[in-house]
């Protein structure tokens, strides 16, 4: 999920591992869809740019392809390939705009040489105007020494944050906050893991669209090991965090967060 202020409401890309697997726009305050974006993607993630909201994906036909959804009214959408690399077998994406353009990081399963022993690795690409992308060596993935899924990115104050899911010993896994200013040399926050499942991410909230009885009963009987996935955005003086909870094993929700402070000071204080 992508959270997103759209003309002054808080808005909501989704997707979910399901039948439909459809990627959709919800309007968080109502609970209502109120745009379907596609079904030929796996993994979306959305950014907001200036008047235009783009959903980038792995085709589900061609996993070494990345397709961009554009719109700029959030009901018709201008499709196209993002990049292609034949060889790569691509899961999660997320891009962030820069002071020179833009960059994305993809989260790779293919090629073994370049990925590592462990199942994923990410890896990076800039582009000046979103059609002609330099990839960033593919020496650099990172990080090959450790689990890393489910990337997010924002570029803030002359630094490209990244959080990952990571996994953890006894069966955990939670979010971790990198960052870096070239794609070679990186830091990580002075305090990680930046949460753990909890018992409050079984409570409802009452923003909780299409949440039946019975899904409610199984999320809180479910083991719950999970918190991943990690999308915010700056709304109504606060920040406004999204994540998945989860089992690790097919069955996941979102929950919510909320911090009070920008986007940048939360970025910045796990530095500091």
């Amino acid at each position: 999920m992508t959270p997103f202020v759209w003309n002054g409401k808080l808005m909501r890309m989704e997707w979910a591992h399901s039948d439909r697997e459809e990627t959709v726009i919800r309007d968080c305050e109502t609970g209502k869809i109120i745009s379907e974006v596609t079904d030929e993607i796996y993994f979306p993630s959305g950014i907001l740019d200036g008047d235009t909201f783009h959903v980038t994906g792995v085709d589900k036909k061609h996993r070494d392809t990345i397709l961009i959804f554009s719109s700029k009214d959030l009901q018709r959408w201008e499709k196209r390939v993002l990049l292609k690399r034949e060889g790569w077998y691509y899961y999660n994406t997320c891009m962030t705009k820069d002071d020179k353009g833009y960059a994305l990081v993809m989260e790779a399963g293919k090629p073994s040489e370049y990925v590592g022993e462990y199942p994923f690795t990410f890896f990076f690409a800039t582009s000046p105007d979103l059609k002609i992308w330099n990839h960033v060596g593919d020496d650099l993935g990172f990080s090959q020494n450790r689990y890393m899924g489910g990337p997010w990115m924002r570029y803030s104050e002359g630094w490209y944050y990244v959080v990952s899911v990571t996994e953890l010993p006894c069966l955990r896994y939670a979010n971790y906050i990198y960052r870096t200013r070239d794609f070679k040399e990186w830091q990580i926050g002075f305090y990680n893991p930046m949460h753990m499942p909890g018992p409050e991410d079984l409570e409802l909230s009452p923003n909780a669209a299409d949440i039946t009885p019975e899904f409610y009963e199984k999320i809180q009987k479910s083991f719950h090991i999970n918190v991943s996935d990690m999308d915010m955005c700056d709304y109504n003086g606060k920040l406004y965090i999204n994540y998945c909870c989860g089992n690790q094993q097919g069955f996941g929700y979102i929950a919510e967060g909320e911090y009070d402070g920008t986007m940048a000071e939360f970025l910045k204080a796990f530095f500091e």
